[in-house]
């Protein structure tokens, strides 16, 4: 329970209404149990009574206590429903904050359905345990002792007959609760599996049907649902087991009432009220003991849920905001790699070696260089996508890791190669990550910037137009210019190229460069690119093979110095020639 009551921590955050929400219960309780005191003293007096004028008084007062009875249990619900209502908000956003914060390394190892599910129905099981559920508990620890302290007043033996159903009930439920932990934790962790499928397989839809790989996906899911549906089937079976054992004990509950309520009552030791009181109570106090064992089945299915979200919560970010952050009031744009090294968690062999370049501000830089050569890798370290493991990247001759992670990559303009678009109009994917909306006319000159405006004036809605989930209603170069055009709208000093270019078609390529830099004049472009055309008009150029820089200069040094650069260039002329041709 003490993973569980560190969640209960949340709650107490909503004091007011959490302490005016308990305070209702043992109120609404006690009038309940006052409700049937007041009905069998009125039976014991009816049998000897003469004439029945207190029944209108004792109509009115039931009626009052009635009435009261439900404001209360309507205030007892409203306020500790809403409290957990606002801590299933604060708790999703919080763990929504905290994916947002963690590095690569953890969104690299996780399954998208896995976080889906905590976010969901992980949340709502702590919830309902912590909210509605221990509402229950609450109410159950005032009616019980409240109605057994009143029918021990009436028949200590008949009392003590009557627990004993559900005693047995309790230890029933004790033996299951392991049991129904470990198939919750099953049915939880296949769901999550399932919902990760699910989201997979329509993402990447047109790649499944460009493969005709439906079929096989769809085995694929039948396969985990029917795992999924083992686990629900034994976990149902444990929870029938735990239900039976509930209402068994429920109707064991009334056998000695009737027994020895009945034969007292013949004997004329025990009076009509005292017997009524004795059947009302007991229902009124085996609901509170269901709803624990309602309790008792749903708190494996909460422990499971606490876990699971309180390893997301634990994780830490790789990369992280210095103690004492750096916020420089001006960036110029200056970068410096200096014996700058790194090597991926899981790799045998550096992804970058002793790497030293300078960059001067408003200057454009080039990297270039075979496939799994480090270039991507080298232009994540400027935004602290990645640390370096040895040496050190500065902006403006400031280490990047004692930036301020959010002016650090305020200063960049970063388009990685997964040219990523959102569900979103057009016009919002461009201004996105924008403080303020961007007016039209600012919009309208991204979109000339980076050579998209006949394409636009195409659009059914123009500006409007809804794009599908990623951008695929998009082409791929289409989508790599409004990814270009998005980073841009930040006006950023430093503006980072990986690889964005590779769908777009030489002409427009050229024009596209030339128009960044007519609209960046002072802006350090950096690019990556396969394609040596792309990069061929930078100030400098650095070649890559296997993490390290093997040569640097302009295009027409490295055709002199880079056996590699310029068998490259040769080959890529030849194919354009041919395409031409």
């Amino acid at each position: 329970m003490a993973r569980l009551w560190k969640f209960f921590g949340r709650f107490l955050r909503h004091k007011r209404p959490l302490f005016l929400g308990f305070l209702t219960i043992p109120i609404a309780a006690l009038l309940d149990v006052q409700i049937t005191v007041m009905i069998g003293d009125a039976l014991d007096r009816l049998r000897g009574a003469s004439d029945t004028e207190f029944l209108q008084a004792l109509f009115w007062t039931v009626l009052g206590i009635a009435v009261v009875r439900g404001v209360f249990r309507y205030l007892q619900r409203w306020w500790l429903v809403c409290v957990s209502r606002y801590v299933e908000v604060e708790l999703k956003q919080d763990l929504f904050d905290q994916l947002a914060r963690l590095s690569f390394s953890f969104h690299d190892k996780s399954l998208s359905g896995d976080i889906a599910s905590r976010l969901t129905s992980d949340v709502e099981n702590i919830r309902m345990f912590l909210g509605p559920g221990l509402m229950y508990v609450a109410g159950a620890l005032v009616m019980v002792p409240a109605a057994l302290f009143t029918l021990i007043g009436l028949s200590a033996d008949l009392t003590l007959f009557m627990l004993v159903p559900l005693v047995i009930m309790g230890l029933g439920i004790q033996l299951l609760t392991p049991l129904l932990h470990r198939h919750s934790t099953a049915v939880q962790e296949k769901q999550a599996e399932l919902s990760h499928i699910a989201q997979e397989s329509f993402g990447g839809i047109r790649v499944l049907k460009g493969y005709g790989l439906e079929g096989s996906r769809a085995r694929r899911f039948e396969k985990a649902s029917r795992e999924n549906l083992g686990h629900q089937l034994d976990f149902a079976r444990a929870r029938g087991l735990s239900h039976a054992i509930t209402e068994t004990s429920h109707a064991l509950t009334f056998l000695p009432i009737l027994l020895v309520g009945g034969l007292a009552l013949i004997d004329r030791t025990m009076e009509v009220g005292a017997l009524f009181k004795f059947i009302d109570l007991t229902f009124k106090v085996f609901w509170p003991v269901i709803a624990l064992g309602w309790m008792a089945g749903l708190y494996p299915r909460a422990l499971s849920s606490a876990e699971r979200i309180d390893v997301l919560l634990s994780e830490q970010p790789d990369i992280a905001d210095p103690p004492q952050p750096v916020v420089p009031h001006a960036v110029r744009g200056e970068l410096t790699f200096e014996r700058a090294s790194f090597t991926y968690p899981t790799g045998t062999a550096p992804a970058l070696a002793s790497i030293d370049l300078h960059v001067p501000a408003g200057s454009m830089l080039g990297v270039v260089g075979p496939t799994g050569s480090g270039k991507s890798t080298l232009l994540g370290l400027l935004g602290r996508l990645h640390d370096p493991n040895a040496g050190a990247v500065s902006v403006d001759g400031i280490d990047v890791r004692t930036w301020s992670l959010a002016a650090l990559r305020g200063a960049l303009g970063y388009v990685p190669q997964d040219s990523f678009l959102f569900s979103e109009p057009y016009r919002d994917n461009i201004q996105f990550g924008n403080p303020q909306p961007l007016s039209e006319q600012r919009v309208r000159e991204l979109i000339a910037d980076v050579c998209m405006e006949q394409e636009v004036a195409r659009f059914p809605a123009g500006l409007d137009q809804l794009l599908g989930e990623r951008g695929v209603t998009l082409s791929g170069g289409q989508r790599q210019r409004t990814c270009i055009a998005r980073a841009l709208a930040r006006d950023p000093r430093v503006l980072v190229l990986d690889d964005c270019l590779s769908a777009v078609d030489t002409e427009t390529e050229a024009r596209l460069l030339e128009s960044l830099r007519r609209a960046g004049s002072g802006r350090t472009l950096v690019v990556a690119a396969h394609r040596l055309s792309t990069v061929m008009r930078a100030d400098q150029i650095a070649v890559l093979e296997r993490g390290r820089v093997t040569a640097r200069g302009t295009h027409e040094e490295l055709l002199r110095t880079s056996a590699w650069y310029r068998e490259t260039w040769r080959m890529q002329q030849a194919r354009e020639e041919l395409l031409a041709s």
